[in-house]
């Protein structure tokens, strides 16, 4: 067994390119490098500032930025699927609309390319997690302008 996990070390070695021998050893089955682009390892993200609840009535959000990445995870009181939602990115504005109530709508703190942004539901359907892609990485103080 031991010269099978040689051989597949020094085949994963070889796939990372700017990895140099040790690329593959980081995380589980050296995929955890790969998966958080250029944050998923180091000294830890010195630039995350943690999630910030947003929304208001029975259905509460939080969002996070980190780099360029907007995380928006929005936890649903029933199971949706995708027909249940309508998410609209522009640039500088989102809109959320879950069972046909709206959970977010209005102009963004700052701009985002709408055709990188995506979304997805996770949890079995009960949480919906939105993705923006921000121009920048400067900072946003809130996810909407005029909010905290």
């Amino acid at each position: 067994m031991g010269g099978d996990m040689a051989n597949l070390q020094n085949m994963m070695g070889g796939m990372g390119g700017m990895g140099g021998g040790m690329g593959g050893m980081g995380g589980m089955g050296g995929m955890e490098g790969m998966m958080g682009g250029m944050g998923g390892m180091g000294g830890g993200p010195p630039q995350d500032m943690g999630e910030i609840d947003g929304g208001s009535g029975d259905t509460k959000w939080k969002w996070e930025m980190k780099d360029d990445e907007i995380i928006v995870r929005i936890t649903l009181a029933k199971p949706a699927t995708k027909k249940d939602l309508a998410v609209k990115f522009g640039a500088n504005s989102l809109k959320v609309d879950v069972f046909g109530e709206t959970i977010i709508d209005g102009k963004l703190a700052g701009t985002v390319h709408g055709d990188e942004s995506t979304w997805c539901l996770v949890e079995k359907g009960t949480e919906l997690q939105i993705l923006l892609s921000a121009t920048t990485s400067n900072r946003w103080s809130s996810l909407l302008e005029g909010s905290d």
